[in-house]
């Protein structure tokens, strides 16, 4: 009864939420990396994504890069070329990343194409180490490059997991005290992340906050359970 509840609390927070379209852009028909997806923080300049493979259970996963088109969608597909800046890529293609293609399509009658990289956990170092896959765009026959600051990303992937940087300042009012321990459980019992960004987490604030009571009720539940130092996680 009380999952239920939470799906009742989660259904009512998905329905408050107002739905963000993607807006296309004009101007000459061009392209740039859109990390942050949601319409309301486009003006956002986000260069890198970051991702771990702890308490996901898996061996490979694909991050998906947005690029963008700054022009008019056109009737028919469009290439777009995105490479590996190997000057800047500290992960090794087959250990660390499927190699890319040689370029991708942009569909017709869209404003946006998903890039997709695989990634892989085969190397036992990334528990202690994050691995950088620099990619960069490269203008195709019929698409120039867009807005400047936004022609190069970063995919940091391990296997470590990392406090998020807002913690103490946001989370930690839905979450309690930070542990890594904690940090393992949250993404195991909710199959998710906390967002790389402040915003985006501030912008599902009332399904976080769901989500926060959700689990100070199952450390509850499950009392004692212990972190990585051997101290007890308190409810909250």
């Amino acid at each position: 009864m009380k999952k239920l509840y939470y799906i009742f609390l989660l259904l009512i927070a998905f329905g408050s939420c107002k739905d963000n379209a993607d807006y296309p852009f004009t101007g000459k028909d061009a392209v740039y990396f859109q990390l942050q997806t949601e319409s309301y923080y486009w003006t956002k300049t986000l260069d890198s994504i970051v991702y771990s493979f702890a308490g996901k259970g898996v061996d490979q996963d694909t991050l998906w890069v947005r690029v963008n088109l700054a022009g008019e969608a056109a009737p028919e597909g469009r290439p777009v070329i995105v490479v590996v800046d190997e000057e800047k890529t500290t992960a090794e293609v087959g250990l660390h990343y499927e190699a890319l293609q040689a370029e991708y399509e942009l569909p017709r009658d869209s404003v946006y194409v998903n890039i997709p990289v695989v990634i892989y956990n085969k190397d036992e170092a990334l528990e202690n180490k994050q691995v950088v896959i620099a990619l960069a765009l490269k203008p195709s026959e019929t698409l120039e490059l867009g807005i400047t600051e936004r022609l190069s990303c970063r995919l940091l992937v391990s296997n470590m997991l990392g406090k998020p940087i807002y913690w103490e300042q946001t989370i930690k009012y839905d979450f309690g005290d930070y542990s890594r321990r904690k940090h393992e459980l949250c993404m195991i019992e909710l199959k998710r992340d906390f967002p790389v960004e402040a915003s985006e987490y501030s912008n599902e604030r009332t399904m976080w906050q769901v989500y926060g009571a959700y689990m100070s009720d199952y450390f509850e539940e499950n009392y004692p359970i212990r972190d990585e130092n051997n101290a007890i996680i308190e409810p909250w």
